[in-house]
């Protein structure tokens, strides 16, 4: 009786063999779904940023706008009838306030 020359693989470590590779490639294109749902999630941030970036610079130029010199100056006009005259700031004279005037 001859035994053949080529070994065979035994059924037992074949299975072995497909349940490794299967788990490495269920780990593998699982580690690929989740890399990518964070990368939709990195752009939607990127997004809501830039957005939050277009609103603060457009409420900082209404800022900037609403707290202007002439705005400030016509509102005190119009509404309080207050008008600024060049010489009436008279400077070098302390005024002193006691705490019961404030009351």
């Amino acid at each position: 009786m001859k035994k053949k020359s080529g070994k065979k693989i035994s059924i037992f470590y074949f299975l072995i063999i497909l349940i490794l590779t299967s788990v490495i490639l269920i780990i593998y294109i699982s580690n690929i779904i989740y890399v990518n749902k964070l990368s939709v999630s990195n752009n939607e941030i990127k997004e809501e940023i830039k957005k939050n970036m277009q609103i603060n610079n457009m409420l900082r130029t209404e800022s900037e706008k609403l707290s202007s010199y002439e705005r400030i100056k016509s509102l005190a006009s119009e509404k309080f009838n207050l008008s600024y005259r060049e010489n009436s700031v008279d400077e070098g004279n302390t005024i002193i306030i006691k705490k019961s005037q404030l009351k």
